[in-house]
């Protein structure tokens, strides 16, 4: 099957994308299931559950703890901001789910988990995304994909997608899961698809949303 992980919907201040329209892109391209992270929030994930009921929605969130941006997947309620990292991630695995790890090693990504507090972690990740199709550098996620291999982590790819067309960047191909578990049993022996999401676009969006709010 096919898996996009690490999509942000429109309960993200810096996505315009909606629930239905996501949903329509996925039975289009034959994406069966999908990782929604928004910002803080699970609302757009539940909300696509609601909406498209034919497909495996992954209920995640991209949380700002005080020492980067870290992703937990399969949640079954918001995890509040502001926690220390390691806090954070324990509370992810309190609700069973799985601590994923964005763009660790882009620096033009100010909110990342530098590598310091990422090593003071590893014994609760899951998950490295060893390719962000939004990344400033391609450098990066090589970096990305040695670290995981060095530290024996399970890797990912995710399209960071803030605009609709740009989930299709970065698939996973695996077979079909049925807990988080077997989803990272059978992650760990997926193939890749990937391209390249467009940062101007990206920032396009961020600045468009950003001119409504005000």
């Amino acid at each position: 099957m096919f898996v996009a992980l690490h999509v942000h919907t429109n309960f993200s201040a810096c996505s315009e994308s909606p629930v239905e329209e996501i949903a329509r892109y996925c039975r289009e391209r034959e994406i069966e299931a999908i990782g929604i992270t928004d910002h803080n929030d699970i609302a757009g994930a539940q909300n696509m559950q609601h909406a498209a009921p034919d497909l495996t929605v992954i209920t995640g969130e991209e949380i700002s703890s005080r020492d980067g941006e870290i992703v937990g997947l399969f949640l079954k309620e918001k995890i509040s901001a502001g926690m220390d990292l390691r806090e954070t991630c324990l509370q992810i695995k309190r609700q069973g789910g799985l601590v994923y790890v964005p763009h660790p090693f882009d620096r033009f990504k100010v909110h990342r988990v530098r590598r310091p507090y990422l090593m003071g972690i590893l014994d609760l990740v899951d998950i490295i995304e060893v390719f962000n199709a939004k990344i400033s550098l391609p450098i990066y996620n090589a970096q990305a994909e040695k670290f995981a291999k060095e530290h024996g982590k399970v890797g990912a790819v995710g399209s960071d997608s803030h605009y609709v067309k740009s989930i299709g960047s970065a698939i996973n191909v695996m077979e079909p899961f049925d807990s988080p578990v077997d989803f990272l049993d059978k992650l760990s022996r997926a193939e890749f698809k990937t391209g390249a999401a467009s940062l101007a676009a990206t920032w396009w969006v961020r600045l468009r949303k950003l001119a409504r709010i005000r």
